[in-house]
């Protein structure tokens, strides 16, 4: 057996092992958010490091990365930096939104008041809100600074996906292969819908943003060979098997050796490891690739911008009823048969450039996310969660992005 077969089986394992009982969907929620002086003057990494550290409670484990403190985890959420400072949390996963958005909103309101209190404010929008992507510095981890060089000749976003942007991810758990399948097939379906849904760039380098998804468009234009649609995702034999051979055979820009990165640019993981992977190269293979859905021990969700709690509550919402539902499932997929991942790409591509006008799978977009909230709809029987699809509804009725109706309410 080659040594890439070898690789491919220990990973295929790996998600044989993330394989949860069926059951009740458990969710994870991730949301990265920025942080400026109430002037608008990015903080630096010193002044954000300061803040976890006195949010920390001396019960929480510190997470510590090349030397320097990079946050902290508790028993509910971890708090940990991205690329330029954008600070985000990592709730574990639960069962119930309302439950959720509880944890999320405690810990939003513990990071406000320890913020003010230095005259400082957390952001919730997509886009950095007062400076050029190119003037925000990085934070000084190995990983980063491997990443942003090997971007620049990648495409020309890179830049500005890593210092400028912020998302809300959700992760959702799969019971076996063929739900694997199903529900990545059907995350990278609903990408385009997710992206209005959620888009929320009020500003774009530092000017006032009147386009559509700007986060999507970037992250069309950063690496093809590591973002947008798994390759094969169509196919009838795309699996568990397909996905580690993507991963194992395309550069892996920063190798995991020990507790250290080290750069490696355009070598593979088939090339730099060998034939038995420790779970921690797994699980650093797994994270350097960005697919609109990526599969780990569970399969995230990537396609949607940072935005205020009550859109996020409806987006979970969202996410939990679909993908918590067989028949939701299937019923998606039935809806686009036939649709390659050609078609997504420019479905994309749509709806950055003509928004709620634009037409997705040859049909209308508002027409499909009436039909896609419908299914949510009704297969939410409490009312209390039904309610938290009614800003989204909203958002469909008058053909307006969140970034249109939260600067209306200011």
């Amino acid at each position: 057996m080659s040594k890439l077969d070898e690789q491919k089986k220990v990973l295929v394992e790996y998600f044989r092992q993330g394989c949860k009982p069926e059951g009740r969907l458990t969710f994870g929620l991730e949301v990265e958010h920025f942080i400026t002086h109430a002037g608008g003057e990015p903080a630096t990494f010193a002044e954000v490091q300061s803040v976890m550290q006195q949010m920390q409670q001396s019960y929480d484990t510190p997470i510590v990365i090349d030397g320097a403190y990079m946050g902290y985890t508790t028993e509910m959420y971890g708090v940990s930096l991205e690329p330029a400072c954008q600070l985000e949390v990592s709730l574990v996963p639960q069962r119930n939104v309302i439950q959720m958005m509880d944890i999320y909103n405690q810990f939003y309101l513990q990071l406000s008041m320890t913020l003010a209190a230095r005259g400082l404010r957390a952001w919730t929008v997509s886009y950095h809100p007062t400076r050029r992507a190119e003037e925000l510095p990085l934070i000084p981890k190995q990983r980063y600074e491997a990443m942003d060089r090997y971007f620049k000749n990648t495409g020309s976003c890179g830049i500005q996906m890593m210092r400028a942007t912020a998302s809300t991810q959700i992760s959702v758990d799969y019971y076996s292969e063929r739900d694997f399948v199903q529900k990545m097939r059907v995350a990278c379906l609903l990408t385009p819908f997710f992206a209005l849904l959620t888009d929320n760039a009020v500003r774009y380098q530092a000017h006032r943003n009147n386009a559509y998804s700007v986060r999507t468009r970037i992250w069309q234009d950063v690496d093809s060979e590591r973002c947008g649609v798994p390759p094969h995702l169509m196919d009838p034999d795309f699996g568990f098997e397909k996905y580690a051979e993507t991963v194992l055979t395309r550069p892996l820009i920063v190798a995991l050796r020990g507790n250290r990165t080290k750069a490696v640019g355009r070598k593979s993981a088939q090339e730099i490891y060998g034939s038995h992977l420790s779970k921690k190269e797994i699980e650093h293979i797994l994270s350097m690739f960005f697919f609109d859905a990526r599969l780990k021990s569970y399969l995230e969700i990537r396609g949607a911008d940072c935005m205020p709690p009550k859109y996020i509550a409806a987006y979970a919402q969202l996410v939990k009823t679909i993908f918590g539902s067989q028949a939701a499932l299937q019923n998606v997929l039935r809806h686009y048969e036939g649709t390659t991942t050609g078609d997504i790409a420019n479905a994309k591509m749509a709806i950055c450039k003509d928004g709620h006008n634009a037409w997705v799978y040859g049909h209308p977009v508002g027409k499909e996310l009436a039909w896609l909230l419908l299914q949510a709809r009704s297969r939410t029987p409490s009312q209390e969660e039904r309610a938290l699809l009614e800003p989204f509804a909203r958002l469909v009725v008058t053909k307006k992005t969140i970034r249109e109706e939260e600067s209306e309410n200011d």
